[in-house]
């Protein structure tokens, strides 16, 4: 192992060299402003790699038992922040270099023969986007915190809200139900009455017409008629309280702030009725659901992602419209999909919704950062999401995540 160091600079490169042909120019110019490393052999890469910090990774194509880019892919998968160039001769096939590139396989390319001044350059910028990424990671990470942290102050909050709202609440449902049966039994006692009055020659037509009157002062027809029905909407209205009391607390899950087996089509559920109000009245919710199985994943978290995702679907419906929510089962992981017919993404911003404070609504009504977050929660579940979006027809999110978290 032949691994040269100058540790004064700020950033760390790592040189991965053919024996055959080593670049001993890159390496003299590199530790003027660099910490270096140098590596002869594609393993040995991988070892500096597990045992220090690096900040971009500079190899050639020809190494020993494997290519540049087969070190490439191992690195872009285990050390995501770090740089990579690849210096390559001309005759190396342009498809493979322009997918490795769209990939993410690498960040620049370098035909030989090179000039110094010119990998200088790519590696400055290749660092400043590194940096960049670091910095929004950075952000992102800071701001799931704060969400979680919120996340758990609001399960607090709704746990001892639904505690103090339940207790009275049960009263007011069980007395409620006793008022209906009391009710009932009242009006069919004032109808054996009026059957007798009016059948009961022995009370005078003067009497039954004040009894008549009497009923008539205070519309008993349509107080008889609407009393139970105001009753039922009334319980009608207390169990909607506690199916809202309910979801509040599925939603927040102060219980599950872990990962544990859930109920998926439970936490779409629990969030569309939480967001009632966004679209009563104007968008239809259709519910295409396929026969899941339970996932390992963080309940809460998704949750959230569901709301973001939903919240910009109601959003983007103006006045009226459908948003279309299914699920099905692919191999070892489920497909849920949330498609709305609202205006859609503008051209050219779909690539970067996903980035943090990139926001398509007014100074004011949105932070930037709400798919960012959903973006990063679902990368933790081992999932991904995309977006396929036609402005003017409307927009579909489409989110893949493993049964089995690991799987």
């Amino acid at each position: 192992m032949n691994i040269e160091q100058n540790i004064i600079s700020e950033y760390s490169i790592l040189l991965v060299e053919n024996p055959k042909d080593p670049l001993d120019l890159l390496y003299h110019f590199f530790i003027q402003k660099y910490e270096v490393y140098r590596a002869k052999k594609y393993h040995e890469a991988l070892d500096i790699l597990s045992r220090n910090h690096i900040d971009m990774v500079v190899s050639d194509n020809a190494l020993d038992e494997n290519s540049g880019t087969d070190l490439f892919r191992i690195i872009r998968q285990k050390y995501p922040l770090t740089g990579k160039i690849l210096i390559t001769t001309p005759s190396h096939p342009m498809k493979e270099i322009t997918e490795a590139l769209e990939k993410g396989i690498i960040d620049q390319f370098v035909f030989r023969p090179f000039d110094v001044n010119q990998i200088s350059d790519i590696v400055f910028d290749v660092l400043n986007m590194h940096l960049k990424k670091m910095i929004e990671e950075r952000i992102l990470l800071e701001s799931q915190l704060v969400q979680s942290s919120k996340l758990a102050a609001i399960g607090e909050l709704v746990a001892g809200v639904a505690h103090e709202i339940n207790n009275p609440l049960g009263f007011i449902h069980a007395n409620l139900e006793n008022l209906a049966d009391f009710v009932k039994k009242i009006l069919e006692l004032l109808d054996k009455y009026d059957h007798l009055i009016s059948t009961n020659p022995s009370i005078d037509k003067k009497t039954k017409d004040k009894m008549e009157n009497a009923k008539k002062e205070i519309n008993y027809s349509y107080l008889a008629t609407r009393i139970n029905s105001m009753i039922e909407r009334s319980i009608d209205g207390s169990e909607r309280i506690e199916r809202i009391i309910t979801d509040l607390k599925l939603f927040s899950r102060l219980d599950m702030l872990e990962y544990c087996e859930a109920d998926i089509h439970e936490g779409i559920d629990s969030t569309l009725n939480i967001l009632y109000s966004e679209y009563k009245n104007r968008i239809e919710i259709k519910k295409e659901y396929g026969n899941l199985p339970h996932i390992t994943c963080n309940p809460s978290k998704l949750n959230q992602v569901f709301m973001n995702i939903l919240v910009n679907a109601c959003h983007a419906i103006e006045e009226s419209g459908t948003i279309i929510i299914s699920t099905s089962v692919e191999k070892q992981h489920i497909l849920i999909k949330i498609e709305d017919s609202g205006a859609g993404i503008p051209e050219g911003h779909t690539g970067k919704i996903f980035d943090p404070f990139f926001t398509t609504k007014p100074v004011g009504k949105g932070t930037g950062l709400g798919l960012s977050i959903s973006y990063g929660i679902i990368r933790e579940h081992d999932g991904t999401i995309k977006v396929n979006s036609t402005p003017g027809k409307g927009t579909v999110f489409i989110i893949r995540l493993p049964i089995k978290k690991g799987a």
